[in-house]
């Protein structure tokens, strides 16, 4: 299946926000693992990193989508600004840079463990603590349900820094709160 890379059109089949080739130069020049020698597998992360991305971050976007809910992804958009209330000044059929590589950053820890960005996770099962009878005892951070075993990926956040409204160093998810 040939992957479906936004082109600044807010098409209604746009399946990510960068191809192949461009996730591996930026991994490769980054020292990052992207392997492409397995193309159906670089897409799936693609695509799963996307979704990730439009779902986890989506909501914290300026402006319209292009194409409003014609276009499958959140970018382009029209009328979007920084975090400072500035217009971020690209055309409005250009996607951003920063969106793009935190694509990537995604795509490749989705490419190492599948998944890995939005685990299944069932609240009543997460352990607390965990005793053997005369050896050994752990106890886990308690008191953050499903929101704190969401994982935290500090450098997507620090790339789409500029774009989104959190707190400066602050993390979408985990202790810290969002804005």
């Amino acid at each position: 299946m040939t992957l479906n890379v936004e082109t600044g059109t807010g098409a209604a089949n746009s399946e990510s926000y960068v191809s192949i080739a461009d996730a591996n130069a930026y991994a490769v020049a980054r020292g990052l693992l992207f392997p492409i020698t397995a193309p159906e597998l670089a897409e799936q992360a693609l695509r799963r990193a996307t979704t990730w991305l439009d779902a986890t971050y989506g909501g914290y976007f300026s402006g319209d989508r292009m194409n409003g809910r014609s276009q499958t992804l959140q970018w382009p958009r029209s009328s979007a600004y920084d975090n400072s209330g500035t217009p971020i000044g690209l055309p409005s059929d250009e996607v951003p840079i920063e969106i793009i590589n935190a694509t990537i950053e995604a795509a490749v820890r989705e490419m190492a463990s599948p998944g890995a960005l939005s685990p299944d996770i069932t609240p009543g099962q997460i352990k607390e603590e965990v005793a053997v009878a005369g050896a050994v005892s752990v106890k886990y951070a308690k008191g953050q349900g499903v929101s704190g075993q969401m994982p935290i990926v500090t450098v997507i956040d620090n790339i789409l820094g500029s774009l989104i409204s959190i707190s400066h160093g602050a993390a979408l998810f985990g202790k810290l709160e969002r804005v």
